[in-house]
């Protein structure tokens, strides 16, 4: 029978009409026009009007209207004549029929149908509102299969199946509301595959399907609102594969799916919100491979994901948000593998994460990903080759449990991982990021930021306030950890500690020249952070502090690199040695220092010059020899009493840092 249509016209002819065993006094002539009133199609039914079905019913205590045109339908006709709480249709059946009433409602309300099978197939109902509401179905079959509710709005509220198979299968509802809220299903699959639900809203709230299996692959809802709020789906499988939502929001809220399989693989959703907020997903699994989330926001908020694997293969978000905030994955996980997240905000806040596998790889996204306060169980963490380029990403607060944790080779604009507990083997080794921030997280085990295969490209680096109770396995050189500390916004206090941090990873690490190089830096930002701490505290004393602060510049840093340099200390001894000396020039050709020797008269051949006599009692003096051959007079005396003692000095420093590295 034709259902792709938009109005009919009826011509009743005084004729008998006879179809597979059904007999009609009358016949129907119905014609079928499409939108520009174009004839599609003629086609004969039997005719039966009130009176007609009146008189059957009388006769036969049943009802069977099949290959009819029933006009002007209206149940509580029948009411003062056949009376109890719902009338009941015995044997009912109305195939390949046309339920006609174009100005006034079709009501089939408070209805008991009482029949091995309830028969609509291929049926149309034509009328401004078709009510099935508070029917019971008492059969071992519903047939809705092909049919098409052409009206204003459909009513299915609170009616009630028993343990039968309810089937709407290629089903076609016009525009307006359609209501199947609290219905009540007691066994039998619930089948909705292929139906078109064209625009207006769809209700489902309140109903419960039990033990049911629900099938309603491939369905089209249109463009209204849909609402499965606070459903009870079955204990077998509840299926939208392939089902398309349209762009009106849709609602699972609080929606209880048990125990049953979930599946919503390659279900496409539209512009319109998404909301699985406190859904309990029970214990089967769960299945959006390949679904696509359109623009709207997408909430899972507080919803509690059971011991079944959740599969969000390849799903493909839009422009919207995607909130996990608060939900509970006990132990099956979650499969975000390839997932393009769009350009929204990824939230899992307060999420707990349980003792599953969560799956991260390949993932994509340009917005922001946030995890803050989460907690995870035994399971891996994998993070391995996404693509975050353009987006920020912040898992603060959280304890990563004892699984294992991989960002290996993937890309992010800047990450944070700020004040986490990592507590097993956690490999860091991306390729590139603007920012890592990992102030005030937790290190127990081996932090891994050294990639074997490639040098990562990171900007900056962050790790005050770190506790580390295990090891970094960091190259100080390909990461260029130097200017990454001082490509930081942060105080030269916060990098004194970083670059303390550094310098007792790489002793224990056993990466002495590192090692070295950190602790130079740390040594070097703890005097400027006790010069300004100086300057705060007593600002009257400026002068001093800054007078120490190039004393220990000068000595410490610049003639020694904190005696981690034997070689620059060495260079040092040269540079004051010559130095020294040619003060002795100098003040001797002004005359006022004068090297005088002990053994030999002035005017002896074997004396020296005054620029030998400046080199050679420079160096006794310096190394502290002291053969006496010659001796300083005047204030000369004075220079090399400092000489000596700069001498002495630096050659202990000398000794250390040359001991210190030969050591190691």
């Amino acid at each position: 029978m034709q259902r792709y249509f938009n109005e009919i016209d009826v011509e009743i002819l005084d004729k008998k009409f006879e179809k597979e065993n059904t007999v009609y006094p009358k016949t129907a002539i119905v014609s079928f026009f499409d939108n520009s009133k174009t004839k599609i199609s003629e086609e004969s039914f039997g005719y039966a009007n009130l009176e007609y079905i009146k008189e059957f019913i009388n006769k036969n205590n049943e009802l069977q209207l099949d290959h009819c045109l029933i006009e002007n339908f209206d149940i509580s006709y029948l009411r003062p004549k056949i009376y109890s709480e719902k009338i009941i249709l015995s044997n009912f059946s109305a195939s390949h029929s046309i339920f006609y009433n174009k100005e006034n409602n079709i009501d089939l309300s408070d209805v008991l149908f009482e029949s091995n099978n309830v028969d609509f197939r291929n049926t149309c109902f034509i009328g401004k509102d078709i009510n099935f509401s508070r029917s019971a179905f008492y059969a071992d079959f519903v047939d809705f299969n092909n049919t098409f509710f052409k009206c204003d709005n459909l009513f299915f509220s609170k009616a009630k199946f028993s343990e039968a198979e309810v089937s709407f299968k290629n089903a076609i509802f016009s525009s307006g509301l359609k209501d199947f809220q609290n219905m009540e299903f007691h066994g039998g699959k619930i089948i909705f595959v292929n139906a078109d639900f064209i625009e207006g809203d769809i209700l489902f709230t309140d109903t419960k399907f039990n033990l049911n299996s629900i099938s309603f692959k491939v369905a089209n809802f249109g463009k209204g609102r849909v609402d499965f709020s606070r459903v009870q789906f079955g204990k077998v499988e509840t299926s939208f594969e392939k089902a398309n939502f349209g762009d009106g929001d849709i609602s699972f809220r609080s929606a209880d799916f048990q125990t049953g399989k979930v599946n919503f693989t390659s279900t496409v959703f539209g512009k319109g919100k998404k909301s699985f907020i406190n859904t309990d997903f029970g214990n089967g699994n769960i299945y959006f491979k390949n679904a696509n989330f359109g623009d709207g926001t997408v909430s899972f908020r507080l919803s509690v994901f059971g011991q079944g694997i959740v599969d969000f293969h390849f799903c493909e978000f839009g422009k919207g948000n995607v909130q996990f905030d608060r939900a509970k994955f006990i132990s099956g996980g979650i499969d975000l593998k390839a997932v393009n997240f769009g350009e929204g905000k990824v939230s899992f806040n307060k999420t707990y994460l349980g003792e599953g596998d969560i799956n991260l790889e390949g993932t994509t996204l340009i917005g922001e990903f946030l995890m803050k306060d989460s907690v995870f169980g035994n399971g891996e963490f994998n993070f391995r080759e996404s693509n975050y380029k353009n987006a920020d990403v912040e898992i603060n607060n959280v304890d990563f449990g004892i699984g294992k944790i991989s960002f290996n080779k993937s890309v992010f604009r800047t990450l944070s991982l700020k004040g986490s507990q990592l507590d097993n083997y956690f490999d860091l080794r991306i390729t590139s990021c603007e920012m890592l921030d990992l102030s005030h997280t937790v290190v127990k085990d081996i932090l891994d930021i050294n990639p074997p295969g490639f040098d990562p490209e990171i900007k900056a680096i962050d790790l005050s306030g770190m506790r580390l109770l295990g090891r970094i396995y960091i190259d100080w050189r390909r990461t260029n950890m130097k200017q990454l500390i001082y490509n930081q916004n942060t105080s030269y206090k916060s990098k004194e500690e970083q670059f303390r941090i550094l310098k007792e990873n790489f002793n224990l690490t056993g990466q002495y020249s590192y090692e070295d190089e950190a602790y130079v830096e740390f040594k070097r930002h703890e005097a400027i952070s006790h010069l300004r701490n100086d300057i705060v505290k007593k600002p009257k004393l400026k002068f001093w502090a800054y007078t120490k602060f190039g004393f220990k510049w000068l000595i410490f840093d610049k003639m020694g690199k904190f005696a981690t340099d034997p070689l620059r200390v060495l260079f040092t001894m040269l540079i004051t040695y010559i130095l020294f000396t040619l003060i002795y020039i100098i003040l001797g050709k002004l005359g006022d220092v004068h090297i005088v020797s002990s053994i030999f008269e002035p005017n002896d051949p074997n004396v020296l010059g005054s620029v030998g006599k400046a080199f050679y009692h420079s160096a006794i003096t310096f190394l502290t020899i002291g053969y006496g051959d010659y001796y300083p007079d005047g204030i000369a005396r004075w220079i090399s009493a400092i000489e000596g003692f700069v001498g002495l000095f630096l050659m202990s420093y000398f000794t250390v840092a040359f001991v210190r590295k030969i050591l190691r």
